[in-house]
């Protein structure tokens, strides 16, 4: 599976010339300015191959190298330059670079040094990537098809994701505010960063904080912002309560009338968390996006616990440590993850880091890690059963926490047997769809 490459340029033009030569190769590229900024991708997001300038102002790229190798001992480190003296090629060197290469680059020699390190998409990878930008959004004529391109931060894989993503795409590319509903825990701030790159703030880090009780604190502290060019102008604000978003389309219409010339740039993201299953937005109005929970989104769950054990398994040296056993895949899709995102993240870490041999993640680590000694894992041949059932049910107790209704009503709405009275009853049902189990 093809795997992602870091470019690191304090020159935009020379960065995208890069950025430009991998992607043509197929090649899944990020990009960064700023070795502060690359440092904030490397601490979220598993690289295959960093390659960065040397000559750069603030940090070097020896300081740069120092710090990642802080963070990945191993990884693959390309270090570009102009002509280097004794002493600089002697200071990276001991640093353990992987290679150095000089300005101007032999592009054939290039690319063939990064084939050592990094898998360029195969064709099938190349179809589903060009196919993530036309998945189907809301029904209508006017909204646009697609977004950019590949959410970084965000997992987009699964359907309900793609489409959040596309509905926050339509929302945000030239609006001033939008509001995002989460359940707890969730990964809203990733799907913001995603929206700030495509909004043109490139890798410029964004400013998350509460909203104050008053406006003009909120004011004050996006004058902070705004002024400062080391920031994004997409800015987080999250909401303690929903009676709070009154007070937040006022802030927004206030930063529009103080900003001036730059509320053209501006986009206020207020992230409002709930327990309560939202089936309608309600004061928030139509730029209001529900981010499904990841109990809604299981592959977009294997891909957060696929990339966040990758990171642990490189900085612990451990090269098979990112793999889940059969069993262990089984345990972290059949658990609930009340806690969302940020869950997933402390147990899949927890549990690689716990782990004292090389090899793939256990049932029993993730056991552990969870806290649930007692789980069951299922049979080879009902996992798949089982899985199906436990979505049928989410589906169930979401409808009737939604419609505010009772088992039976539901299933009245449903059509289901007479018989069907109780959450026991709905509990205890076949798959609707029974022959989904036999895939």
């Amino acid at each position: 599976m093809a795997g992602r490459i870091l470019v690191l340029d304090d020159e935009e033009n020379y960065a995208e010339m890069l950025q430009d030569l991998l992607r043509d190769n197929n090649y899944r590229v990020d990009m960064a300015t700023r070795p502060e900024r690359a440092i904030d991708q490397l601490e979220e997001i598993p690289y295959d191959l960093v390659i960065s300038d040397y000559k750069m102002p603030v940090m070097d790229g020896a300081d740069f190298l120092k710090k990642a190798r802080e963070l990945y001992p191993n990884l693959p480190f390309i270090l570009v330059s102009g002509l280097m003296n004794t002493p600089e090629l002697v200071k990276v060197a001991n640093m353990s670079v992987t290679l150095v290469m000089e300005k101007p680059l032999d592009t054939k020699v290039f690319l063939q040094q990064v084939a050592r390190f990094s898998e360029p998409m195969t064709e099938e990878e190349k179809s589903a990537h060009a196919l993530e930008s036309e998945q189907s959004g809301p029904e209508s004529s006017e909204v646009a098809s697609s977004y950019p391109e590949e959410p970084r931060f965000f997992s987009a894989v699964s359907a309900p994701a793609k489409r959040f993503m596309q509905n926050v795409w339509t929302a945000a590319r030239n609006a001033s505010d939008l509001f995002i509903l989460e359940s707890p825990g969730s990964d809203a701030e990733l799907a913001a960063k995603d929206i700030s790159v495509w909004r043109g703030n490139s890798d410029l880090p964004l400013v998350t904080f509460t909203l104050p009780d008053s406006n003009e604190a909120a004011l004050v502290k996006l004058g902070e912002v705004f002024s400062d060019p080391e920031h994004s102008h997409t800015v987080c604000i999250r909401l303690t309560a929903a009676s709070q978003i009154a007070q937040a389309h006022e802030l927004t219409q206030a930063a529009v009338k103080d900003l001036g010339h730059l509320a053209n740039e501006m986009l206020l993201i207020y992230i409002l968390e709930t327990n309560e299953v939202v089936a309608d937005p309600g004061p928030a109005g139509e730029r209001a996006i529900v981010l499904p929970e990841l109990a809604e989104r299981p592959s977009d769950l294997a891909s957060y616990a696929r990339r966040f054990a990758r990171i642990a398994s490189e900085r612990s040296g451990k090269k098979k440590c990112y793999e889940f056993t059969p069993e262990a895949a089984y345990l972290l899709l059949a658990h609930d993850w009340s806690g969302g995102y940020k869950e997933v993240q402390e147990v899949v870490m927890q549990a690689v880091n716990a782990s004292e041999k090389d090899e793939a993640i256990s049932a029993d680590l993730l056991r552990e890690a969870l806290g649930v000694a007692a789980a069951q894992v299922a049979s080879p041949d009902s996992r798949l059963l089982t899985l199906m059932k436990k979505a049928q049910k989410y589906y169930f107790d979401k409808e009737m926490l939604a419609g505010g209704i009772t088992s039976a009503e539901l299933a009245r709405k449903l059509e289901f047997e007479n018989s069907v009275q109780t959450r026991d009853d709905l509990r205890l049902m076949p798959l609707v769809k029974g022959e989904l189990a036999k895939l």
